[in-house]
């Protein structure tokens, strides 16, 4: 074991009860206030991001590579599968069974086609630094 690690096992091995709950709720204050700075960055980084595409968009340049200091803006296209919820299951099938004729061959490759072809998308256009 190394100087440094005998000097850490030491400290915590003297560390008190209280003295370990302080730190630790000082440490979940901590991660809860960065978790909250984080939201609030996301958010603002959404907004900036909508108005720029709104930008290039009624300009005319969504095609448009922009240099920034540590890289590139492009703008791309993300496409989202709908969550494979129960209800969704369930709503999928029935209108499986409601278009197909019962006892065809291979039911199960035959449904999770459908489920497949027929899951609905979302597509969000996104800024992506390269």
């Amino acid at each position: 074991m190394s100087e440094q690690n005998q000097q850490l096992t030491q400290q915590v091995a003297a560390t008190t009860l209280p003295q370990m709950i302080r730190s630790w709720v000082h440490y979940d204050n901590l991660a809860a206030t960065h978790n909250r700075l984080a939201q609030q960055a996301r958010t603002a980084r959404t907004q900036w991001e909508k108005q720029v595409i709104d930008h290039l968009r009624d300009n005319n340049l969504m095609n448009a590579t922009i240099q920034i200091t540590n890289g590139r803006l492009t703008v791309h296209e993300e496409k989202h599968a709908q969550p494979l919820t129960m209800k969704n299951l369930e709503t999928l099938l029935h209108e499986y069974f409601n278009t197909k004729p019962p006892g065809s061959d291979n039911e199960t490759s035959d449904i999770l086609e459908f489920i497949r072809k027929n899951r609905t998308h979302t597509v969000e256009t996104k800024l992506k630094k390269n």
